[in-house]
């Protein structure tokens, strides 16, 4: 663990879990980067598909290219945290709204350009859980 390091929103120190959860997050993002990829899918390792999951990915990511979206982070698993108001449909897509405040990222897909966008933060100098680092990166977290 970092020494002296409190997590700055909830003030706790992050623990073991978190950090290596967050390391095989951050070595994805490189990845993808460094191989030159267009985007990946990233899946916790407590993710449950549900019937058709592959089918469904598949026809928002059409749907999505077909639409021309310049997107970097579309969720596949989360919790909704801000329940008061309706998430907005992203036009075009079927099934994809524009995410508010998140939190248990089951999975996520990532472009290139998100990827590049999370690296450029130097996350080690203010690590989070990646639960919270995804939506400050954008600009989704309540504080």
């Amino acid at each position: 663990m970092i020494p002296g390091y409190q997590d700055p929103y909830s003030g706790r120190v992050l623990t073991r879990g978190e950090i290596g959860c967050f390391l095989s997050h951050h070595s994805t993002w490189v990845q993808l980067v460094e191989r030159g990829l267009s985007k990946v899918l990233v899946l916790e390792d407590d993710v449950r598909f549900e019937p058709r999951f592959k089918r469904r990915m598949m026809t928002i990511m059409e749907e999505v290219e077909k639409a021309q979206l310049d997107w970097d982070l579309i969720y596949v698993g989360r919790k909704r945290m801000q329940v008061r108001q309706p998430e907005r449909s992203v036009e075009g897509v079927n099934n994809l709204v524009e995410a508010d405040y998140s939190y248990w990222t089951l999975g996520y897909a990532l472009s290139a350009q998100g990827a590049r966008k999370l690296l450029a933060a130097q996350a080690f100098s203010k690590m989070l859980p990646v639960d919270e680092f995804l939506p400050v990166m954008f600009n989704k977290h309540p504080k």
